[in-house]
């Protein structure tokens, strides 16, 4: 029987309770403060003032600020009532955390606080443990792992909105859910079903038509459905563009695919950092795309929590081609450090490896090393935050992602371990955003104007990374997670001019570089690069 396959313009959003999915959504605890903080508040908002939020969307895309007309309000209306329903343990868990908290700051002075336990809130019994820091303030810490094994991790909530794409128009991640359109279709299947992998992998290697069959089954539409499930395959295989494997003895090719994901192909292995995959529109950007990819990648590196670097819609759609993917290793158990190792096995990811600071991990001809960053998290004390320096055939490169290097030391003394670097790629989106715009939900109460402004997710600017450069001494230097590319505004809501203070930062760097015979350039849209 004749093959069909899937189309690379597909595109497949993950949600959990139709809202954009990312890791903050996965872990129950963090998702719970975000349902009832974040957006239920938008919902209700805007079924208020529908003309307000999408005038406020279209002016300002990364605010808290529904992007949909006033024709939308009953269906909006509905999510916000079934949110409540299904979500009831989840909105109990949040109000528990909340009680917890003050429950240790009225009761917990230094004395014992073993007796507390028996006041914990019902939903979070067996779920913490109670301690002071050595401050002498009570905090709690998450039985993390529990929690996706309890009532509040609900895969029920769990689903795929998916489309034939022509455009990069989407609404923000953060501040719109997705409600089903005619052009859509919503797959009712958890994350970890293996069903997706049979999809995804039906890009290179076809399916049998049948499979039109099983995907039916998990569209609540049934069959009205078919049609649009079956415009996402062809007959004959897309035209496959992975380039031809790396010989030994030759150079490594690197590939800059968009944002901070770039694909590291040697003779032994392949390599891809915080991977986000375009898909062809025909809009000229011609972006690379899934159909880039070679046929396995042995190792994926996440440098941090963030929804632009743990992008889980390409990450699904990459799962079966995945050999070990690599995080940085949390706190374990603190609401704004949640762990990517465990969220990422709840989806399906059978080999993830768990690094702390300056630990390495052998490769065939190399290794891998995480190295720490500051800055980027708005002052919170959060652990998974890794740049990652990949040795191999000869070279080195470092991958230092949105690090904001505010005190030079750290990266001297590695630099005494680690020794020189070929390649520097770094981040220098410098601006940021205030903490509260990720964080906002978690905190116990809300941060003032004046700290929360101060306290911004930025990187470094020129001068900070230019003390990198001097530090590493690499030959070239790649800006990159600048969260530029057109098919990234959903995710990033960066829309830079000239004057966009990354642009003149980088821009100066790429200078002082130049002028000291260093190759630099700002990373857009894609690039090989031959080391």
């Amino acid at each position: 029987m004749p093959k069909i396959y899937l189309k690379p313009n597909v595109v497949f959003e993950p949600l959990i309770n139709q809202w954009y999915a990312w890791s903050f959504l996965l872990q129950p605890a963090t998702y719970a403060l975000m349902l009832k903080q974040s957006h239920l508040r938008i919902m209700e908002s805007f079924v208020k003032a529908p003309e307000l939020h999408k005038r406020s969307a279209e002016k300002m895309a990364g605010g808290p600020f529904l992007n949909a007309g006033k024709e939308m309000v009953p269906h909006i209306q509905a999510l916000l009532e079934s949110s409540k329903e299904q979500g009831a343990a989840l909105l109990r868990l949040a109000d528990a955390l909340r009680e917890l908290d003050e429950l240790l700051e009225r009761e917990a002075h230094g004395d014992s606080l073993v007796p507390l336990y028996a006041q914990v809130p019902d939903p979070l019994k067996g779920l913490v443990e109670l301690g002071y820091d050595l401050h002498g303030h009570a905090t709690f810490r998450l039985m993390e792992r529990l929690l996706y094994d309890s009532e509040y991790y609900l895969e029920s909530l769990q689903s795929v909105n998916a489309f034939l794409a022509d455009s990069d128009d989407r609404s923000f991640m953060l501040s719109t859910p997705r409600i089903p359109q005619l052009h859509m279709v919503q797959l009712r299947l958890p994350f970890r079903h293996p069903l997706y992998d049979e999809l995804f992998a039906s890009r290179r290697d076809g399916a049998d038509p049948e499979l039109i069959e099983r995907l039916l089954r998990h569209a609540p539409e049934g069959e009205s459905s078919r049609a649009a499930i079956e415009s996402w395959f062809a007959p004959t295989p897309p035209a496959t563009k992975t380039a031809a494997p790396i010989e030994d003895g030759r150079p490594v090719r690197v590939r800059y695919f968009n944002h901070a994901t770039v694909l590291v192909e040697t003779a032994d292995f392949t390599l891809m950092t915080d991977p986000i995959v375009g898909y062809p529109l025909g809009q000229g950007n011609d972006p690379f795309t899934f159909a880039d990819l070679p046929e396995r990648i042995d190792y994926v590196l996440l440098t941090h929590n963030h929804q632009d670097h743990v992008v889980l819609e390409s990450l699904l759609q990459l799962r079966h081609r995945i050999g070990t993917v690599v995080v940085p290793r949390s706190h374990a158990g603190f609401l704004q450090d949640p762990s990517i190792k465990l969220a990422l096995q709840a989806c399906g990811f059978e080999r993830v490896m768990e690094v702390g600071e300056m630990e390495s991990l052998s490769v065939p001809g190399g290794e891998i090393i995480a190295l720490p960053f500051l800055g980027e998290h708005g002052d919170l004390h959060i652990a998974a935050k890794m740049g990652f320096v990949l040795k191999a055939a000869g070279k080195s490169m470092l991958f230092a992602a949105d690090s904001n290097n505010v005190q030079q030391e750290l990266y001297q003394r590695a630099e005494k371990i680690i020794g020189p670097i070929h390649t520097l790629f770094i981040g220098m989106e410098c601006e940021g955003a205030p903490m509260s715009w990720l964080y906002g939900a978690l905190l116990k109460q809300p941060l003032g104007r004046k700290f929360d402004q101060s306290r911004r997710l930025n990187g470094s600017d020129c001068e900070r990374a230019w003390s990198l450069v001097q530090c590493f001494q690499p030959r070239q230097v790649f800006i990159y997670a600048m969260g530029a590319e057109p098919w990234l505004k959903f995710i990033s809501s960066i829309d830079y001019t000239e004057q966009s203070l990354p642009i003149v930062e980088s821009d100066k760097l790429i200078a002082r570089c130049k002028a000291q015979d260093i190759w630099s350039e700002r990373l857009y849209l894609k690039k090989e690069i031959r080391l």
